[in-house]
């Protein structure tokens, strides 16, 4: 049975005929979270185009601390060293925010590239914009503040969520910002108290103008 027009953004903009190509060779996958879809070092054995959730791509440093270098929803795909034609991995990705994805092994992928010109062309167009936006996170990492950083990480992770309450543990949050559990804590009080978020039991509610934290 054909599925219906992906959530992916950048399957759902392929020409009606691309898209039929690609399709069959699409496996729906559950994306839990914590999920660790892609090793860092290891090779590629397929690729993941979020319809739900949000994927990180993490730097994993010699004593085991992670940081995330990006985050991926429904907009992108995971990884785009593999678009670019490497054979491994630079980096882990692991899901951030369950839901689900269209995952497509490796050989079918690059076989897709070669054939399909739209296709290639937009996995080219999304490489840019996500390079353009580790890029932006280098820079705000060296001159926000945690609690902007933390507000900005909010912000992503609400423009890829179906809706203002997602899953979010402060245990996770500190990995991903690379700080301290106790920092992410006060600026999640902070944020609290100010009105602009609810937090309970490891579920957070976006209730206010958030970005007006953000200096970006």
């Amino acid at each position: 049975m054909p599925m219906s027009k992906p959530k992916n953004r950048i399957l759902a903009a392929l020409p009606p005929r691309e898209w039929k190509q690609i399709e069959p060779l699409c496996q729906p996958v559950e994306l839990t979270n914590g999920r660790e879809l892609i090793e860092g070092g290891e090779p590629f054995t397929h690729v993941y185009f979020p319809e739900s959730g949000i994927i990180s791509t993490v730097g994993v440093f010699e004593a085991g601390d992670v940081a995330e270098i990006a985050t991926t929803g429904r907009e992108g795909m995971v990884s785009i060293a593999a678009v670019l034609g490497a054979d491994r991995a630079l980096h882990r990705s692991i899901v951030q925010m369950p839901g689900s994805a269209l995952m497509i092994d490796i050989q079918s992928f690059r076989g897709l590239q070669r054939e399909l010109p739209a296709f290639q062309t937009a996995l080219l167009t999304y490489s840019r914009a996500f390079l353009g936006q580790v890029m932006q996170s280098v820079a705000c990492n060296g001159v926000h503040s945690v609690e902007e950083r933390c507000a900005r990480w909010l912000l992503m992770a609400h423009d890829r969520s179906d809706g203002d309450t997602f899953l979010l543990t402060q245990e996770f949050l500190a990995q991903m910002l690379a700080v301290s559990r106790p920092a992410v804590n006060l600026v999640a009080r902070t944020l609290q108290h100010a009105g602009l978020i609810r937090y309970h039991r490891g579920e957070i509610t976006i209730l206010g103008a958030v970005w007006d934290v953000v200096d970006f």
